[in-house]
């Protein structure tokens, strides 16, 4: 898979996993607005399969994926 690739699997989530998503439009803007802040605060590099791999192995702790 390529980066263009992913970012379209990405940006159709909600249609591909119809009933996953459980947040309304203002908790999904505030988990967005945290997002951002993540990145901009952070002091190193990362890039987006870092930001995938790390939110994959939060959500496995979690047992998000059952």
């Amino acid at each position: 898979m390529n980066s263009e690739q992913l970012r379209y699997k990405m940006k159709n989530l909600d249609s591909l996993l119809p009933n996953r998503s459980v947040c309304n439009d203002e908790q999904l803007y505030e988990l967005y607005s945290k997002f951002v802040e993540l990145i901009e605060d952070t002091e190193y590099n990362i890039d987006i399969v870092d930001l995938y791999t790390m939110l994959h192995n939060a959500m496995e702790d979690f047992e998000m994926y059952e």
